[in-house]
């Protein structure tokens, strides 16, 4: 069971300025770590997006830019499966900066770990990394992407585990959901 969870908390629209990684290796959590980011709009924040995670343009003032980090945060994406916590946002604010600073895009596919915790649990009212991490008791100071990124890779080996999967494609067949290339 290997996979890396990613969450990215945006500046403004799809500008990222703080990246979440959890790297999950033979079904443990080996190290989870984040970056803040000086994003693409700097100094400009979407006060909406500011009051959601708290970070603000003093905050990323003398953080590395995407480009700048890329080559460490590479390490962990490339020829790995990634799991986000509503993956059509995250996986789209990926695109769009390797898009924005002409990075080729790595080889990997994704799962997303809203659609497996909705075929695992169904019985929940909503399926909000909030509502699921509450489920499972996983405390985390949510939007801050590195602890999203931890509780997103909890949520997904506990599905796996409630189908006894050997694999995330075998946990993915046995629980409906599919693959998709980044």
């Amino acid at each position: 069971m290997n996979f890396t969870a990613i969450d990215f908390e945006t500046a403004h629209a799809e500008f990222p300025c703080e990246i979440g990684l959890t790297k999950v290796e033979n079904g443990i959590i080996t190290k989870s770590q984040s970056w803040l980011i000086k994003p693409a709009c700097f100094p400009y924040m979407n006060p909406w997006n500011q009051r959601v995670h708290g970070i603000s343009s003093a905050d990323v003032s003398s953080a590395s830019t995407f480009e700048e980090l890329w080559g460490e945060l590479k390490l962990w994406i490339e020829n790995d499966y990634l799991v986000a916590h509503n993956a059509a946002f995250d996986m789209r604010v990926l695109r769009s900066v390797l898009a924005y600073y002409d990075l080729a895009v790595p080889r990997t596919e994704y799962f997303c770990s809203v659609s497996i915790s909705r075929k695992t649990w169904k019985h929940l009212p909503s399926h909000s990394l909030g509502v699921v991490s509450q489920f499972h008791n996983i405390s985390f100071n949510h939007h801050r992407a590195g602890d999203d990124a931890r509780a997103c890779a909890i949520i997904a080996l506990k599905a796996f585990d409630s189908v006894n999967a050997l694999n995330v494609r075998d946990g993915l067949s046995k629980l409906g959901a599919s693959l998709k290339k980044l």
